[in-house]
């Protein structure tokens, strides 16, 4: 492996060692997979592997065993759940394996792993950091909808991701959106409360105060904090433990939603048509306080602003294409 101030080599658990030739590949299906580099620095590593036969480039993530209880970390258990789900928005689990021996730098354990499609344009939060991808109002639009239909064909498994956020949304080779990262997702046959945090700023206020009934439902108001980010090129509509200016942005929008509009428009320097009435509307109903309150994936798919232009599958392409490389 490329990445020697933190290097792993999986093996067989039949095989004693690997030849000096071998110390960066491993075998699945017996099929023979050579790491090439790390490509996240997350909480769980993943590293760009290929099929030393085909070619063929994956992703793997590597997850701790348990050794206290001598079993799979639970994140590891929570993420393989999805390997049963196929749909064009949502990332391909395509191989995965509960126990794995390891050879680390200084001495040898046991990992989980998930194999997965790798997804070659880095995440959305890269494409809206850079200037070179203006994301304009069809551009938000097409991937919004990806979004959403991604979200959907998890909610339809009785799941809900709950840790939504701009990073774990990938572009695959035609810029496609895909949905990763399930180690804190919940299903409701599975699990008998939420027991996760998600990530600050963009949880529902539910999350924050440990009271999560509708999994789901706090699902849909991380994906309207992401919708106002990709729109105002990664500003947050307000923050979670902090003022705008002395601004409570969250209580505006609920006591007086026009000059809620007005400030964010100020704090962008924009005129106050920047965002649409439309906009304005689907946001607001996706960011309720009360989830009861709150659009359903069915609003929001029939939700005014969502339903304008959009770019095809090759107008996505030829847009994108050349604006940025993070390979």
């Amino acid at each position: 492996m490329t990445d020697t101030s933190n290097s792993y080599s999986l093996r067989s658990t039949s095989a004693s060692s690997y030849t000096s030739e071998e110390d960066s590949s491993f075998f699945i299906n017996n099929k023979q997979i050579r790491f090439v580099k790390k490509i996240s620095e997350s909480k769980f590593p993943v590293y760009l592997v290929q099929d030393t036969k085909t070619g063929l480039m994956q992703a793997i993530k590597l997850f701790p065993w348990n050794e206290e209880d001598n079993e799979p970390s639970s994140f590891y258990k929570k993420e393989v759940r999805f390997a049963q789900i196929s749909h064009p928005n949502v990332t391909a689990i395509t191989g995965y394996k509960n126990e794995q021996g390891i050879d680390g730098d200084e001495e040898v354990g046991r990992v989980s792993y998930i194999l997965m499609d790798y997804a070659k344009n880095g995440d959305l939060f890269d494409a809206i950091l850079t200037t070179r991808v203006p994301f304009n109002e069809e551009l938000i639009r097409t991937y919004f909808q990806q979004i959403i239909l991604g979200l959907e064909a998890i909610h339809a498994h009785g799941a809900a991701h709950l840790d939504l956020k701009l990073e774990n949304f990938l572009l695959d080779e035609n810029y496609n959106v895909k949905i990763t990262d399930f180690d804190l997702s919940f299903m409701a046959a599975e699990e008998k409360e939420v027991s996760t945090k998600g990530t600050i700023n963009y949880r529902a206020p539910e999350i924050i105060d440990d009271c999560c009934k509708n999994a789901q439902a706090a699902d849909i108001y991380s994906a309207g904090i992401m919708l106002f980010l990709m729109k105002t090129g990664g500003r947050l509509p307000f923050k979670e433990r902090d003022l705008y200016n002395g601004i409570n942005m969250k209580e505006l929008l609920e006591l007086n939603p026009k000059m809620f509009w007005k400030k964010q428009c100020e704090f962008l320097g924009k005129e106050e048509s920047f965002f649409s009435q439309d906009f304005k509307r689907l946001f607001s109903s996706m960011v309720q306080r009360c989830p009861e309150n709150r659009a359903t994936l069915e609003e929001v798919k029939t939700s005014e602003w969502i339903n304008k232009e959009t770019y095809s599958e090759e107008e996505l392409f030829s847009y994108m294409c050349g604006r940025f490389d993070f390979l």
